[in-house]
């Protein structure tokens, strides 16, 4: 069986957690790992014996894009990779965004003839279709989900877009439960010597990822004793006589990797089939997901 060549872009907790799960799937392998140029001299022991490039161009045939870097720079690194005819996946997180981009991407990746899975992980992404199955269950009725739980959980693309402020040295956003569907936020900054933090809390506040929800921002030496990268998550629906809760909690960079590199065999079903363009999680057959080449080893055990 010829493997699917994966390449990762970028080399922080989802891209480690890729390079794992890669090595688990009998079907997939991993052509090598893309770094910003100036983090190439960096030594990391977990990438010996692979081939570290800082462009995609430099690695041989490569199938799949798993693009493991800040949502913000996700949409114009899919163009890039789909110009050069390059299936992609990410877990850009942008909620709102998420429609008009796609639309964008979609007319991009049927001209060059290949597949984005577009906003997957694990909400987006998996959450997506739990939603949509207990829709299912209850045709009509009510769904609410809750994040982060008591005691909170990470928020990576909240936590990438606080990191990304100047003057911060290192930050963690943790996403809490704030009452049934809503949520509230807390982040932990350390700062770079001779910023002001009423700037930085004022730029934390007034950012997209930030401004509707309840922020509390603290400033502290070091952020080691607050950062975390557990999540956790619920969705519930209610409705025609039929009461649904999904639970699900875990490290989320892992999480959203394992994710991401299911979505690899999709977006190869999806082009061997012709069927070009960019999609959501939930718009691929669940079936596409699920290791094996035939019908019956991939419905083996369900």
């Amino acid at each position: 069986m010829q493997k699917i060549s994966v390449a990762i872009i970028g080399w922080g907790n989802v891209g480690r957690g890729c390079k794992r799960a890669i090595a688990e799937s009998s079907d997939l392998y991993l052509a090598g790992v893309v770094r910003r140029p100036a983090s190439l001299a960096k030594h990391d022991p977990s990438l010996e014996n692979t081939h570290v490039v800082d462009d995609i161009t430099k690695l041989d045939k490569v199938d799949v894009a798993l693009l493991c870097i800040p949502s913000r720079e996700v949409p114009e690194r899919i163009k890039e990779y789909q110009n050069l005819g390059i299936c992609t996946v990410d877990s850009f997180d942008e909620h709102d965004r998420i429609p008009g981009l796609k639309k964008e991407l979609d007319i991009i990746a049927k001209s060059k003839k290949v597949v984005s899975i577009f906003a997957t992980g694990w909400d987006p992404g998996t959450d997506s279709g739990i939603r949509a199955i207990m829709k299912i269950a209850s045709i009509t009725g009510h769904t609410t989900t809750t994040f982060g739980g008591k005691k909170g959980g990470r928020s990576m693309g909240h936590t990438a877009a606080v990191k990304a402020i100047e003057g911060v040295k290192d930050a963690v956003a943790l996403t809490l439960a704030n009452g049934r569907g809503k949520q509230k936020r807390q982040v932990y900054v350390e700062l770079l010597p001779g910023f002001d933090a009423d700037v930085i809390e004022q730029a934390i506040k007034s950012d997209a990822y930030f401004k509707n929800d309840p922020t509390e921002v603290k400033f502290v030496k070091n952020i080691n004793k607050y950062n975390t990268l557990h999540h956790e998550g619920e969705v519930e629906r209610t409705g025609m006589q039929v009461n649904q809760i999904y639970t699900a909690e875990g490290n989320n960079p892992e999480w959203t990797a394992n994710i991401m590199v299911s979505c690899i065999r999709a977006c190869i079903s999806s082009r061997d089939r012709g069927e070009y363009g960019t999609y959501t999680f939930i718009e691929r057959p669940l079936i596409d997901y699920l290791p094996g080449k035939t019908l019956d080893e991939k419905l083996e055990g369900y």
